[in-house]
């Protein structure tokens, strides 16, 4: 077992449906429970896209695409 204090990103994944892409971010919350933790990363993270790239406005932070304590096969 890898032990570690703070949360790491594991992998980006994008999917892309009409003008709209729906980025999921796979991650280890370390000693954390996790979704706060993986929800404030992925915000600062979408800041830092909308810095880079002044016509990208985001819509949302969770869209349902995360399925937080919801049981969905993408997650399988």
């Amino acid at each position: 077992m890898n032990c570690f204090r703070f949360g790491r990103l594991q992998s980006v994944k994008a999917a892309q449906a009409g003008r709209n892409l729906y980025i999921r971010f796979v991650c280890q919350p370390g000693d954390a429970m996790g979704m706060n933790m993986v929800s404030k990363g992925s915000e600062k993270a979408l800041q830092k896209l909308t810095e880079l790239n002044e016509d990208l406005e985001i819509v949302a932070l969770s869209g349902n695409y995360c399925v937080d304590k919801k049981p969905s096969a993408i997650n399988w």
